[in-house]
């Protein structure tokens, strides 16, 4: 993994770092199981215009609860069939279905996996909420191919991690996210981190 080099991007990474601690604060939950959330790009609605978010993901590393060893930040753009406008998206959820898809970069870059299943417009959805979505997920991509890290999980004996969603009635948003354990498995590494993503009608 690689750390961020320009100073902005460190900037970046504290103000995350600190949104993360600050966000599983304030709510004090930890999710766990729900709906299963597709692998990006392909789950999504094809309908109307097309809406483009511009946004950040960032993955780091936890030994015993603290970001430690690696940690990466990448922007990505993800561009997804909407029934009208950003706002549109953000009233009314950007799946058939009603639910809310998180915008994803493509790997081999990190990538996310996470669908909101008791979506109901701009707002915060804490932990206690999320807890309805199963397979909300992070992915890192190495030379041993893809690794998936689970915020949530219905496997049995699973470690379920901690997320929040903050979604602005224009499109815009972002997820905090700490405790996603590789394949779910509490020995074994876990990563935080920071989705951001603005949006573009």
């Amino acid at each position: 993994m690689t750390k961020p080099e320009s100073s902005s991007a460190r900037g970046a990474l504290r103000v995350g770092m600190a949104l993360l601690g600050l966000a599983l604060a304030v709510t004090g939950c930890s999710s766990a199981g729900g709906k299963t959330a597709g692998s990006g790009p392909a789950d999504q609605a094809v309908v109307g215009m097309t809406d483009t978010f511009h946004g950040t993901i960032y993955v780091s590393s936890q030994v015993n609860g603290q970001p430690s060893s690696w940690h990466v930040i990448k922007t990505f753009v993800d561009r997804m069939a909407d029934i009208g406008n950003c706002a549109t998206l953000a009233k009314k959820g950007d799946l058939a279905d009603g639910d809310f898809l998180v915008p994803s970069g493509q790997a081999p870059e990190p990538t996310d996996s996470i669908v909101v299943t008791d979506f109901r417009g701009p707002g915060t959805y804490p932990p206690a909420t999320l807890k309805n979505d199963k397979s909300d997920s992070i992915y890192v991509t190495e030379k041993a191919g893809q690794l998936r890290y689970d915020i949530t999980t219905s496997a049995k004996g699973a470690t379920p991690g901690k997320e929040v969603l903050f979604l602005d009635a224009d499109g815009s948003g972002e997820v905090v996210y700490s405790e996603a354990h590789l394949d779910g498995a509490a020995k074994e590494p876990a990563v935080a981190g920071l989705i951001s993503w603005s949006c573009t009608s």
